[in-house]
């Protein structure tokens, strides 16, 4: 059975033409009454309704849910976006997703933090946040007779690219950077020396170039100011043989020349884990062919959290990119006048059968 749809102009007891400021005046006028952590002794000075028990129009709802929904609708009447769609489509649309014609609209989805959208509005959480945040969360201070008393920034942050051969993308390998930094070595913050600090890295089969490796607060440490982070960037080693295409796929070019190219050929390939493949090639390879491998590319790397990470460590991977064999074609560099007239012959003779050919596929079809 479908519920009822929730009118969220009404739930902010506005008209549906409200302006942008008006909608956020009526959400303001309700959360003061509604918000879990105001001043309940001072209601009846603030609030008409609270001498009869009613904070707002909603009463006698509970006070938890009355919070809940005017956060959700003006979550939702807020947006200019989902606001339209909520115009046009009912709540209906809006949670379902609907087809605009600019693209598609993802279902929306409350996500349940009413203090963001009330830190949003108000552009904080307290009218004296400065002062509490001040006193439970205080910034990180250093005192030293040569610098004195401040406020410690932290640095800016040291980023390195990894270069990474395709063996090691394929197996997978447990890479240590070795980094030099600046360290206090004594107790009264005064004397800094130069020492190598080793960062392990696990490297994931199938790893993409460009993933990023974050160590943090591991770059220098001064005694006024807060390590920065050191940032591995991972980039693909050329390879002699191999190169990486769409993330997860291999390209392997070979040369023929024009008698294989037309009669076809075999060879043996070595892959990046040490087996031999037998390539068998039966086909005219014009001009763009590919051969396609399937399953002989890089692993797929995905991303898992914490959880899933640790239940799927020791299992094989079973999910790779595909193996893409390009051909370069070899043409003799200088053919002799009897080597010219034999090639003009062979390929007269040969026309001649490809037409037999053709017209015999012909009568078939008749």
């Amino acid at each position: 059975m479908n519920r009822p749809e929730l009118d969220y102009y009404a739930v902010l007891d506005i008209p549906r033409s409200a302006t942008k400021e008006e909608l956020a005046l009526a959400y303001r006028r309700l959360a003061v009454r509604l918000c879990p952590y105001r001043e309940k002794q001072h209601e009846q000075d603030l609030v008409p309704f609270a001498q009869d028990g009613r904070l707002t129009h909603l009463s006698p709802m509970g006070e938890a849910k009355q919070w809940a929904f005017i956060n959700m609708a003006y979550d939702v009447l807020g947006n200019e976006l989902n606001r339209a769609v909520y115009d046009r489509y009912g709540e209906a649309g809006l949670f379902e997703g609907i087809m605009l014609p600019n693209g598609y609209f993802h279902p929306y989805q409350y996500h349940g933090d009413h203090m963001k959208v009330y830190s949003n509005v108000f552009a904080s959480y307290s009218p004296y946040a400065n002062v509490i945040d001040a006193i439970t969360n205080p910034p990180c201070l250093y005192a030293s007779r040569e610098h004195g008393i401040g406020v410690r920034t932290k640095d800016p942050n040291t980023e390195r690219i990894l270069a990474l051969s395709l063996e090691e993308v394929r197996s997978g390998c447990l890479k240590l950077m070795h980094v030099w930094r600046q360290e206090i070595i004594d107790a009264k913050a005064s004397k800094m020396e130069k020492r190598k600090r080793t960062l392990k890295i696990h490297i994931h089969p199938g790893t993409t170039a460009g993933t990023r490796y974050c160590f943090k607060e591991e770059g220098d440490r001064y005694p006024t100011s807060i390590p920065g982070d050191i940032i591995f960037i991972t980039a693909d080693k050329p390879h002699p043989d191999f190169e990486r295409r769409d993330m997860h796929d291999l390209v392997y070019r070979y040369d023929i020349n024009i008698s294989q190219a037309l009669t076809g050929f075999s060879f043996m390939l070595n892959t990046l884990d040490k087996r031999k493949l037998k390539i068998v090639v039966t086909d005219v390879v014009n001009p763009g062919y590919a051969k396609i491998i399937p399953l002989e590319g890089l692993p797929k790397c995905r991303n898992l959290d914490a959880v899933n990470a640790i239940k799927e460590a020791n299992t094989s991977i079973n999910e790779f990119g595909d193996l893409y064999i390009e051909f370069n074609y070899i043409f003799p560099k200088y053919l002799t006048p009897a080597m010219k007239s034999m090639t003009r012959e062979f390929f007269a003779e040969f026309r001649k059968l490809e037409l037999e050919l053709e017209q015999e596929q012909e009568k078939q079809l008749q």
